[in-house]
């Protein structure tokens, strides 16, 4: 029996089947609408911007927004002298890693329209 299935999301528009772990589906949907609240953010910015770039600049926002989160929690365990879980950490890079690999399948799509 396989641990993966395949769901189906939309991003900017288009519905998108995607693979996951079983048990994941609900992180993949939610991943979903936080691209899509980025597209929205950008499309605000600038309308006439074609679908792979946006989703270039999209995995960016996403990326420094991830970074900006993580320089925070390295700020405040300085500061306090806290002992983060690092296998939380390598986790959420393990999550990360996927989702830029999924991003730039998407993309390889997208150019292939």
């Amino acid at each position: 029996m396989s641990d993966k299935l395949t769901v189906n999301v939309n991003l900017n528009g288009t519905i998108y089947s995607v693979a996951c772990e079983f048990g994941e589906e609900e992180r993949l949907i939610e991943s979903s609408e936080e691209v899509n609240r980025a597209i929205k953010e950008l499309s605000s910015v600038s309308q006439n911007v074609g679908e792979t770039r946006l989703l270039a600049m999209t995995s960016l926002l996403i990326a420094d927004k991830f970074i900006e989160i993580k320089n925070t929690l390295d700020e405040k365990k300085t500061q306090k002298n806290l002992d983060f879980n690092s296998k939380d950490l390598t986790e959420l890079m393990d999550w990360i890693e996927k989702a830029t690999i999924r991003m730039n399948n998407i993309a390889n799509l997208l150019e292939k329209k």
